[in-house]
């Protein structure tokens, strides 16, 4: 059966408008909807590339730290290098005299005792690669022991020094005895460098 419509034709176009509006407003609101959707999402993907972009110069700023304070430590690096030269440099040819002559006390012959002992470093005469020399004025009951004074400053009991020879030896007496004097001369070897230089160089660990 066919359905009669009993409103006025103004009433059913007002419907149709109203009808018309809603299903705008409605397409309306679901598009606000979407589009505030959209807003969040983006405003978290913000907030995420902004807390990255925190982090990242947070990053920056610790390694522009670190760098920096490389730099102050290769300076301190350079100074410490530079020091250690100069100190090296300085002591070069510095000669331990206190182990030196406490090493020759110690190895003095008993027919043999010592007038006077001269030392210089820097100047080993012809004696190529010594440190320096010494040169000994002594007395000697008789030439043999002069001899044993060269062997005891050849021998390994002695390692200061080494070349030992004797440039003079004249007979004299002292008293009624009759003695000789002698000059002899030694080469500073390595051994006799004093270690200053070590002691004065701090090590640095590394």
């Amino acid at each position: 059966m066919r359905p009669i419509n009993l409103l006025p034709p103004e009433a059913f176009q007002r419907e149709r408008t109203r009808r018309a509006v809603l299903r705008l407003v409605l397409l309306l609101v679901a598009y606000l909807g979407l589009l505030l959707l959209v807003t969040i999402a983006w405003s978290g993907r913000i907030s995420a590339h902004e807390e990255a972009l925190a982090q990242q110069e947070a990053t920056n700023a610790d390694l522009e730290r670190r760098i920096a304070s490389f730099g102050r430590a290769a300076e301190v690096a350079a100074e410490y290098e530079e020091n250690a030269r100069l100190i090296q440099a300085a002591l070069a040819d510095d000669v331990s005299w206190g182990r030196l002559l406490n090493d020759l006390g110690r190895m003095i012959p008993d027919r043999v005792w010592l007038e006077g002992l001269t030392g210089t470093a820097g100047d080993a005469g012809n004696v190529g690669g010594a440190l320096g020399r010494i040169q000994v004025t002594g007395m000697a009951f008789a030439v043999p022991d002069v001899s044993a004074w060269v062997r005891a400053l050849d021998s390994d009991r002695y390692p200061g020094v080494g070349s030992a020879w004797v440039s003079s030896v004249t007979e004299t007496s002292v008293g009624e005895a009759v003695v000789v004097r002698f000059v002899s001369e030694s080469a500073l070897t390595d051994e006799a460098r004093s270690r200053r230089a070590d002691l004065r160089i701090p090590e640095v660990g590394g």
